[in-house]
């Protein structure tokens, strides 16, 4: 019974998945910043020299929000080696192709991408990413893609996964972890009484002999 009750409290407990988005998430780190912001707009800003720009396949829910990009917004480490240009602008760019639990079925994420682009002065963020990877959009300017990744979906909802580090079902090395203990709980118990047992029997016996001596005299 102890086994059952231990297995029950590792199911889920509720059937309800969070419901979410599937998506490129754009962010961007203006020139000398150290952290990313997710940006408010579009491709379309116009950059300058020392910016960078990240890309992050993401998912995002009213709970969850989307990751960032692994690799930090570091310009110098970016675009180290890379000399100035007249008429261009030096911008770092950071393409994650997000974590294996939000891939998209029969797809793997590729190798982040950590690049200095060069471009023309006045250019934006869709011009640097075209610069080091091929784009996929659709007719309103959502980036669906990026390098191939994914395939042929675009900004789809899906069950968000769970954040738990714990499994929740009562399968793996959790389960036998959880049986084992309740078997050396079980175990434990079974020891107890028959020490209980013993002690009793003991007792018992010597008040029947104490009962016999007394009749005796």
């Amino acid at each position: 019974m102890l086994t059952i009750l231990t297995l029950s409290l590792t199911l889920p407990q509720s059937a309800n998945a969070d419901k979410g988005y599937r998506y490129w998430g754009y962010f961007q780190a203006s020139a000398g910043a150290s952290t990313w912001t997710a940006a408010m707009t579009g491709p379309t800003t116009t950059l300058k020299d020392g910016d960078v720009e990240g890309w992050t396949f993401t998912a995002s829910s009213n709970d969850i929000p989307a990751t960032e990009p692994m690799a930090a917004p570091d310009f110098a480490s970016l675009c180290d080696g890379t000399s100035e240009v007249a008429g261009k602008i030096r911008v770092g760019i950071v393409v994650d192709f997000g974590t294996a639990n939000i891939a998209p079925s029969g797809e793997n994420p590729k190798e982040v991408i950590t690049d200095c682009a060069v471009v023309p002065a006045k250019s934006n963020g869709l011009a640097v990413l075209e610069s080091v990877a091929k784009v996929r959009a659709d007719k309103s300017g959502l980036i669906c893609g990026i390098g191939g990744y994914p395939a042929t979906e675009c900004g789809v909802e899906i069950d968000m996964p769970t954040t738990d580090e714990e499994p929740l079902t009562a399968t793996g090395s959790n389960a036998e972890e959880n049986e084992g203990s309740a078997s050396e709980e079980i175990s434990g118990a079974f020891d107890w009484s028959e020490i209980l047992a013993i002690v009793l029997a003991i007792a018992l016996a010597f008040s029947i002999f104490v009962i016999i001596r007394i009749r005796k005299k």
